[in-house]
């Protein structure tokens, strides 16, 4: 439904050098003519393949693999960036050379979410990482990854299917602290049918399971739980 914006979104920015790939699990709606219809407009930036695989786990390794620019960024189907974002995360890697990932600012298509990406930007999780065992105020669609790091964190893990970009900034924290880059950059697109929408409650768990594997302290895991039950009162109350 939202796929064609997304793309747009991509190509649109007009940024040089840039390598898009577009990996779909086979899907049987227009997605895969939508795909072609950019393919041949843009055949060298797109880079595409349309085959049942075990879902978007695997195609975001794939990517990983694949990918052979210095900077790295990864977009669902239905979120989009907004007007020289790839510009402006470019620019932020030249001007800090130290950064080997950072974040930006993200905008949601929901008013009744507003508050909770207005929230956080409070924590400022590049000056403290250790904030991330609280709580994860990092916009996926606003991230940014040099290659270099990613080689050395490795994969996402396939265990997850909510939180798994939760437990790959923790792993990324390991090697280099995030930097923070205060524009806004992308839009996260709320709609029924989204994952973040359907397992709301469940990445909140899936969290929990990702701070006890990787053994963070079980006071940070009680402050994180506490705080998880937090946003969801919040939550649930300002949907009524």
């Amino acid at each position: 439904m939202y796929l064609e914006h997304t793309i747009k979104s991509v190509v649109g920015q007009n940024y040089p050098n840039l390598e898009y790939f577009i990996l779909d699990g086979g899907s049987t709606d227009n997605s895969v003519k939508i795909i072609k219809k950019y393919a041949r407009r843009y055949p060298q930036i797109i880079k595409w393949r349309s085959h049942p695989d075990t879902g978007q786990i695997a195609a975001l390794n794939e990517g990983l693999t694949r990918a052979r620019g210095k900077i790295i960024a990864y977009l669902n189907s239905d979120d989009y960036y907004l007007d020289r974002s790839l510009f402006n995360a470019a620019n932020h890697f030249l001007t800090h050379p130290k950064t080997h990932w950072a974040y930006g600012n993200c905008k949601v298509t929901s008013g009744q979410l507003q508050w909770s990406f207005i929230y956080k930007k409070l924590w400022p999780v590049d000056r403290i990482p250790q904030l991330l065992y609280l709580l994860n105020p990092i916009n996926q669609p606003a991230v940014f990854l040099s290659k270099t790091l990613t080689e050395k964190v490795g994969k996402f893990n396939a265990k997850y299917h909510y939180a798994f970009d939760y437990d790959y900034w923790l792993r990324c924290c390991k090697f280099i602290a995030p930097t923070y880059m205060p524009q806004c950059l992308a839009v996260f697109r709320i709609h029924q049918s989204a994952k973040s929408t359907q397992g709301f409650s469940k990445q909140f768990d899936e969290e929990l399971v990702i701070l006890r594997r990787q053994q963070v302290s079980a006071a940070w895991q009680n402050l994180h739980r506490f705080h998880n039950l937090g946003i969801k009162f919040v939550y649930f109350l300002l949907k009524k």
